[in-house]
């Protein structure tokens, strides 16, 4: 079971921050469920316009599921534009708590948004590193902005296909997109939208800094569930409207445990 909310985790964390940029201040609402039973929540604020963005993630397990694998975290990134348009990170904040553990990570960025310093605080003890390396950090950005810029990508070119450099404080990826087309998402009890949307199937591909432990968790191991049952996982972007942003409206994988699913709740 401890796997399966991992897997939920980290399906939904994908999800979420993937929102599209709009003109007001948007929240957007998730359920993600883990073979049939709910097992996460979770809220994404947007504040975005042409000259700087804040995106706010937060996240917790729920039910039974919250009583026996107790795991929440927040996820913050404040940044501007750059004169071509892409986003550019000015720091980034990001807390996991499991059990009665928490973790915290910092990351600061210079004008042009090259990490400048990173602190993690793990428990009791804090870690401080500069001049971080290049193969690390070098034309890579954080989670939040990296979707971000996907989907900005997306909006101007019709298609989802591409490749963004992600560095989350410790380890450096590749987050992979594919374009598979359009489908229809049909009306249900669970989800806020039906109708059209771009569908997409995602792979994380690692780049540096991961260790032995972290290549059987997270984003790799739910990779190695779609790979046994050969069925990649799937996000769908849409409209809500015909003047609004393209937000995630749906996500798949399968695995060992059941299908986890994540549904936009609601748009406020």
């Amino acid at each position: 079971m401890k796997k399966l909310i991992l897997v939920a985790v980290s399906v939904f964390c994908l999800a979420a921050t993937s929102a599209q940029s709009a003109q007001k201040p948007m929240n957007l609402t998730y359920d993600v469920y883990a073979g049939g039973f709910k097992a996460l929540a979770a809220e994404m604020s947007l504040d975005l316009d042409s000259r700087a963005y804040d995106i706010g993630l937060e996240a917790k397990t729920q039910g039974f599921i919250g009583d026996l694998f107790p795991w929440e975290a927040s996820f913050n990134t404040s940044g501007k534009s750059a004169k071509n348009g892409q986003p550019v990170p000015t720091l980034s904040l990001m807390k996991s708590t499991w059990k009665n553990s928490t973790k915290l990570t910092e990351m600061s960025y210079d004008p042009k948004g090259r990490v400048l310093k990173t602190t993690t605080k793990d428990g009791e003890i804090t870690n401080v590193a500069r001049d971080i390396d290049r193969r690390l950090s070098g034309d890579a950005v954080d989670m939040l902005t990296g979707t971000l810029m996907m989907m900005r990508a997306a909006q101007n070119n019709q298609t989802c296909a591409g490749s963004y450099g992600v560095f989350d404080g410790k380890r450096r990826f590749n987050i992979k997109l594919k374009d598979e087309g359009k489908e229809t998402i049909a009306k249900s009890k669970y989800s806020t939208f039906s109708g059209p949307a771009m569908k997409c199937t995602v792979r994380v591909e690692p780049v540096a800094g991961f260790s032995d432990k972290d290549k059987k968790r997270g984003w790799l191991a739910v990779q190695k569930h779609t790979e046994k049952h050969e069925k990649a996982t799937t996000i769908w972007f849409a409209r809500l409207n015909n003047k609004g942003p393209v937000v995630p409206v749906r996500m798949e994988i399968a695995s060992d445990y059941g299908s986890v699913v994540a549904h936009l709740a609601t748009v406020k």
